[in-house]
């Protein structure tokens, strides 16, 4: 059974390609290349920059911060002071856990107040009728 495994894998590996195979075509092109797909060369392209809305992400930002600054300080100085050990600093548990909730709480907070456009004085004025 050896030899003929030894004696046939060559002759399958170095085979000339069969003629049935020889008339296959490879896959089509994807449809992300066909014409038309392909973005505007940069002479053509709009040059007037767009105006992107100013929103209260920096509001959020700083409400979260500090509200989830001082919980998370809060808990962890909670947590820290239940300990059996009566003379263990807890400060920089405090000041860890305030440092985790002022970047969490910020990040909501910005992410949040993103939501909510300002509106100018101006708009509010020319929009009433």
């Amino acid at each position: 059974m050896i030899r003929l495994l030894v004696v046939l894998c060559p002759l399958v590996l170095t085979s000339p390609t069969a003629a049935a195979q020889a008339r296959l075509h490879g896959p089509a092109p994807s449809e992300l290349f066909a014409f038309g797909a392909r973005p505007t060369p940069m002479a053509s392209r709009d040059t007037v920059a767009k105006t992107i809305p100013s929103t209260h992400w920096k509001t959020g930002l700083a409400i979260g911060g500090v509200a989830g600054g001082l919980a998370l300080g809060l808990v962890a100085g909670g947590l820290c002071g239940d300990s059996d050990d009566v003379d263990k600093n807890c400060f920089l548990p405090t000041v860890a856990g305030a440092a985790l909730g002022v970047a969490s709480g910020g990040t909501i907070g910005a992410l949040i107040g993103g939501l909510f456009p300002k509106h100018q004085a101006a708009d509010s004025l020319t929009a009433s009728p």
